[in-house]
């Protein structure tokens, strides 16, 4: 059971969605996974996403197109396996050591 659940809810984005996850793949905290969850996106996400199968621990939920990021996340929460949830849109980033500084501050409480 990863640590960390990174949901990303996309539509339509693979040219942003590429730089999102590469920002995961450089974290220097790696017990987390990854849930893609689409909003019917037609372009290249698919795609995209299976590039990154290799380099993380990825779940690619696809449904039709709700209009909206409120849905995929659920669907994202609803699948994850990780003790804590970490949103990130596909068109934004993690620095480097994000998930590092957050188990730390997470490692010095009482949660």
């Amino acid at each position: 059971m990863p640590l960390f659940s990174v949901v990303i809810p996309t539509y339509n984005r693979a040219n942003a969605l590429r730089n999102c996850l590469e920002s995961l793949v450089k974290q220097t905290f790696k017990d987390f996974e990854v849930l893609v969850c689409d909003d019917g996106s037609e372009d290249a996400t698919k795609k995209v996403v299976d590039s990154y199968q290799d380099k993380l621990d990825l779940n690619y939920i696809w449904q039709e197109n709700w209009g909206g990021p409120a849905r995929p996340r659920n669907n994202g929460i609803d699948a994850s396996k990780g003790e804590w949830i970490c949103f990130l849109d596909s068109d934004d980033w993690f620095y480097p050591n994000k998930l590092a500084e957050v188990f730390a501050v997470l490692s010095g409480s009482d949660f």
